[in-house]
Protein backbone atom coordinates (compact mmCIF):
# COMPACT_ATOMS: atom_id res chain seq x y z
CA UNK A 1 0.00 0.00 0.00
CA UNK A 2 1.41 3.35 -1.08
CA UNK A 3 0.48 6.43 0.95
CA UNK A 4 0.66 10.14 0.09
CA UNK A 5 0.31 12.94 2.65
CA UNK A 6 -0.85 16.26 1.15
CA UNK A 7 0.34 19.31 3.13
CA UNK A 8 -0.91 22.75 1.98
CA UNK A 9 1.42 25.49 3.20
CA UNK A 10 1.50 29.25 3.54
CA UNK A 11 4.15 30.68 5.86
CA UNK A 12 4.85 27.35 7.56
CA UNK A 13 8.66 27.36 7.43
CA UNK A 14 9.16 26.69 11.14
CA UNK A 15 6.47 24.01 11.23
CA UNK A 16 7.38 22.19 8.02
CA UNK A 17 10.92 21.38 9.11
CA UNK A 18 9.49 19.63 12.17
CA UNK A 19 6.45 17.86 10.71
CA UNK A 20 8.07 16.26 7.65
CA UNK A 21 10.85 14.39 9.49
CA UNK A 22 8.23 13.18 11.98
CA UNK A 23 5.99 11.85 9.18
CA UNK A 24 8.85 9.84 7.70
CA UNK A 25 9.81 8.58 11.14
CA UNK A 26 6.27 7.18 11.43
CA UNK A 27 6.52 5.71 7.92
CA UNK A 28 9.76 3.91 8.75
CA UNK A 29 8.61 2.69 12.16
CA UNK A 30 5.41 1.22 10.73
CA UNK A 31 6.89 0.00 7.42
CA UNK A 32 4.69 2.32 5.36
CA UNK A 33 5.64 3.13 1.78
CA UNK A 34 4.88 6.81 1.61
CA UNK A 35 5.70 10.26 0.36
CA UNK A 36 4.71 13.84 1.14
CA UNK A 37 3.21 16.32 -1.31
CA UNK A 38 3.68 19.95 -0.28
CA UNK A 39 1.51 22.53 -2.06
CA UNK A 40 2.95 25.95 -1.27
CA UNK A 41 1.17 29.20 -2.15
CA UNK A 42 4.28 31.35 -2.64
CA UNK A 43 4.99 31.70 1.08
CA UNK A 44 7.04 34.87 1.71
CA UNK A 45 8.74 33.27 4.74
CA UNK A 46 10.71 30.78 2.61
CA UNK A 47 8.64 27.64 3.24
CA UNK A 48 9.37 26.30 -0.26
CA UNK A 49 13.11 26.78 0.20
CA UNK A 50 12.95 24.82 3.46
CA UNK A 51 11.10 22.00 1.68
CA UNK A 52 13.78 21.89 -1.00
CA UNK A 53 16.38 21.30 1.71
CA UNK A 54 14.29 18.45 3.10
CA UNK A 55 13.97 16.88 -0.36
CA UNK A 56 17.63 15.86 -0.08
CA UNK A 57 16.71 13.33 2.60
CA UNK A 58 13.04 12.55 2.08
CA UNK A 59 10.61 11.62 -0.70
CA UNK A 60 8.79 14.93 -1.16
CA UNK A 61 6.96 16.43 -4.12
CA UNK A 62 6.89 20.22 -3.97
CA UNK A 63 4.24 22.08 -5.95
CA UNK A 64 4.86 25.83 -5.95
CA UNK A 65 1.94 28.07 -6.87
CA UNK A 66 2.28 31.71 -7.86
CA UNK A 67 -0.11 33.15 -5.27
CA UNK A 68 -2.32 32.31 -2.32
CA UNK A 69 -5.24 30.36 -3.80
CA UNK A 70 -6.85 28.76 -0.75
CA UNK A 71 -6.60 25.47 1.07
CA UNK A 72 -9.38 23.81 -0.91
CA UNK A 73 -7.68 24.22 -4.27
CA UNK A 74 -4.36 23.27 -2.64
CA UNK A 75 -5.82 19.93 -1.58
CA UNK A 76 -7.30 19.35 -5.02
CA UNK A 77 -3.90 20.06 -6.58
CA UNK A 78 -2.22 17.69 -4.13
CA UNK A 79 -4.83 14.98 -4.69
CA UNK A 80 -4.22 15.10 -8.44
CA UNK A 81 -0.50 14.63 -7.85
CA UNK A 82 -1.13 11.72 -5.46
CA UNK A 83 -3.27 9.93 -8.05
CA UNK A 84 -0.60 10.55 -10.68
CA UNK A 85 1.89 8.98 -8.25
CA UNK A 86 -0.42 5.92 -8.08
CA UNK A 87 -0.96 6.24 -4.34
CA UNK A 88 -3.47 3.84 -2.78
CA UNK A 89 -4.34 6.08 0.18
CA UNK A 90 -4.29 9.89 0.18
CA UNK A 91 -4.17 11.93 3.38
CA UNK A 92 -5.03 15.55 3.93
CA UNK A 93 -3.25 17.01 6.90
CA UNK A 94 -2.28 20.39 8.37
CA UNK A 95 1.39 21.35 8.28
CA UNK A 96 1.21 23.23 11.59
CA UNK A 97 1.67 20.13 13.78
CA UNK A 98 -1.89 20.28 15.11
CA UNK A 99 -2.30 16.86 13.49
CA UNK A 100 0.01 14.30 15.07
CA UNK A 101 1.67 11.97 12.53
CA UNK A 102 1.58 9.20 15.15
CA UNK A 103 -2.10 8.78 14.27
CA UNK A 104 -1.34 7.84 10.63
CA UNK A 105 -1.26 4.04 11.23
CA UNK A 106 -4.73 4.24 12.85
CA UNK A 107 -6.16 5.72 9.65
CA UNK A 108 -4.53 3.05 7.51
CA UNK A 109 -5.91 0.29 9.72
CA UNK A 110 -9.39 1.77 9.31
CA UNK A 111 -9.12 1.45 5.55
CA UNK A 112 -9.95 -2.24 5.96
CA UNK A 113 -13.57 -1.21 6.66
CA UNK A 114 -14.03 2.29 5.29
CA UNK A 115 -13.35 4.35 2.16
CA UNK A 116 -12.82 7.63 4.02
CA UNK A 117 -11.51 7.97 7.57
CA UNK A 118 -11.96 11.23 9.47
CA UNK A 119 -9.72 12.08 12.41
CA UNK A 120 -12.29 13.09 15.01
CA UNK A 121 -11.82 15.21 18.11
CA UNK A 122 -15.42 14.51 19.10
CA UNK A 123 -15.53 10.77 19.72
CA UNK A 124 -14.23 8.73 22.64
CA UNK A 125 -10.45 9.07 22.79
CA UNK A 126 -10.39 12.34 20.87
CA UNK A 127 -9.73 15.76 22.37
CA UNK A 128 -8.42 19.28 21.78
CA UNK A 129 -5.43 20.80 23.56
CA UNK A 130 -4.61 24.51 23.62
CA UNK A 131 -7.94 26.13 22.70
CA UNK A 132 -9.65 28.67 24.95
CA UNK A 133 -13.33 28.36 25.84
CA UNK A 134 -14.41 30.67 23.00
CA UNK A 135 -12.65 28.67 20.29
CA UNK A 136 -14.06 25.42 21.69
CA UNK A 137 -17.56 26.91 21.74
CA UNK A 138 -17.30 28.16 18.15
CA UNK A 139 -16.03 24.78 16.94
CA UNK A 140 -18.62 22.73 18.84
CA UNK A 141 -21.47 25.06 17.87
CA UNK A 142 -20.36 25.17 14.25
CA UNK A 143 -20.27 21.39 14.03
CA UNK A 144 -23.69 21.03 15.65
CA UNK A 145 -25.31 23.64 13.38
CA UNK A 146 -23.51 22.22 10.35
CA UNK A 147 -24.89 18.75 11.05
CA UNK A 148 -28.38 20.15 11.59
CA UNK A 149 -28.39 22.20 8.38
CA UNK A 150 -26.67 19.72 6.06
CA UNK A 151 -28.25 16.58 7.45
CA UNK A 152 -24.84 14.88 7.58
CA UNK A 153 -24.50 12.91 10.80
CA UNK A 154 -20.71 12.89 11.21
CA UNK A 155 -19.11 13.77 14.55
CA UNK A 156 -16.40 16.13 13.28
CA UNK A 157 -17.42 17.82 10.05
CA UNK A 158 -14.59 20.35 10.07
CA UNK A 159 -11.67 18.03 10.76
CA UNK A 160 -8.89 18.45 8.21
CA UNK A 161 -7.08 15.24 9.17
CA UNK A 162 -8.47 12.63 6.78
CA UNK A 163 -7.51 9.66 4.65
CA UNK A 164 -9.17 8.64 1.37
CA UNK A 165 -8.88 5.51 -0.72
CA UNK A 166 -7.67 6.24 -4.23
CA UNK A 167 -10.99 5.30 -5.86
CA UNK A 168 -12.80 7.88 -3.71
CA UNK A 169 -10.64 10.71 -5.04
CA UNK A 170 -11.04 9.39 -8.58
CA UNK A 171 -14.85 9.16 -8.31
CA UNK A 172 -16.02 12.43 -6.76
CA UNK A 173 -14.98 14.85 -9.52
CA UNK A 174 -12.70 16.98 -7.36
CA UNK A 175 -12.26 19.57 -10.12
CA UNK A 176 -15.84 20.73 -9.53
CA UNK A 177 -15.25 21.52 -5.87
CA UNK A 178 -15.38 25.27 -5.36
CA UNK A 179 -15.27 25.50 -1.56
CA UNK A 180 -12.27 26.18 0.62
CA UNK A 181 -11.38 25.93 4.29
CA UNK A 182 -13.98 24.26 6.52
CA UNK A 183 -16.52 24.44 3.69
CA UNK A 184 -14.19 22.31 1.56
CA UNK A 185 -14.15 19.61 4.24
CA UNK A 186 -17.94 19.60 4.31
CA UNK A 187 -18.43 19.62 0.54
CA UNK A 188 -16.00 16.79 -0.18
CA UNK A 189 -17.60 14.73 2.60
CA UNK A 190 -21.05 15.31 1.08
CA UNK A 191 -19.79 14.22 -2.34
CA UNK A 192 -18.35 11.02 -0.82
CA UNK A 193 -21.61 10.17 0.92
CA UNK A 194 -23.67 10.85 -2.20
CA UNK A 195 -21.45 8.37 -4.05
CA UNK A 196 -22.20 5.76 -1.40
CA UNK A 197 -18.72 5.53 0.09
CA UNK A 198 -18.36 4.31 3.67
CA UNK A 199 -17.17 6.97 6.11
CA UNK A 200 -15.52 6.07 9.42
CA UNK A 201 -13.74 7.93 12.18
CA UNK A 202 -10.67 7.46 14.35
CA UNK A 203 -9.98 9.51 17.49
CA UNK A 204 -7.24 12.12 17.34
CA UNK A 205 -5.68 14.50 19.83
CA UNK A 206 -5.72 17.93 18.18
CA UNK A 207 -3.08 20.35 19.46
CA UNK A 208 -3.31 24.06 18.66
CA UNK A 209 -0.71 25.13 16.12
CA UNK A 210 2.89 25.54 17.33
CA UNK A 211 3.61 28.66 15.29
CA UNK A 212 1.80 31.10 13.01
CA UNK A 213 -1.81 32.29 13.02
CA UNK A 214 -5.04 30.32 12.98
CA UNK A 215 -6.94 30.31 9.70
CA UNK A 216 -10.37 30.56 11.38
CA UNK A 217 -12.34 33.68 10.40
CA UNK A 218 -15.93 34.91 10.17
CA UNK A 219 -15.77 34.47 6.40
CA UNK A 220 -14.79 30.83 6.90
CA UNK A 221 -17.80 30.25 9.15
CA UNK A 222 -20.22 31.97 6.76
CA UNK A 223 -18.98 29.91 3.80
CA UNK A 224 -19.27 26.75 5.89
CA UNK A 225 -22.93 27.39 6.71
CA UNK A 226 -23.70 28.41 3.11
CA UNK A 227 -22.21 25.14 1.90
CA UNK A 228 -24.23 23.21 4.49
CA UNK A 229 -27.38 24.92 3.16
CA UNK A 230 -26.51 24.03 -0.44
CA UNK A 231 -26.07 20.40 0.61
CA UNK A 232 -29.46 20.37 2.32
CA UNK A 233 -31.10 21.90 -0.78
CA UNK A 234 -29.46 19.36 -3.08
CA UNK A 235 -27.40 22.00 -4.88
CA UNK A 236 -24.20 19.95 -4.51
CA UNK A 237 -24.53 16.86 -6.65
Amino acid sequence: MKVSIVLPTYNEKDNIKAIIPKIFEVFEKNKIEGNVIVVDDNSPDGTAEEVKKLQKNYSIDLIEREKKMGIGSAYVTGFRKAIKNKSDVVFEMDADYSHNPDHIPDFIEGMNKFDLIIGSRRIEGGKVIGWNWYRKAVSSGGNWIGRWISGIDVSDLTSGFRAYKKNVIESIDIDKIQSSGYAFQLEILARCLKKGFKVGATPIVFVDRRAGKSKLSKKELINFFLTATKIRLGMIK
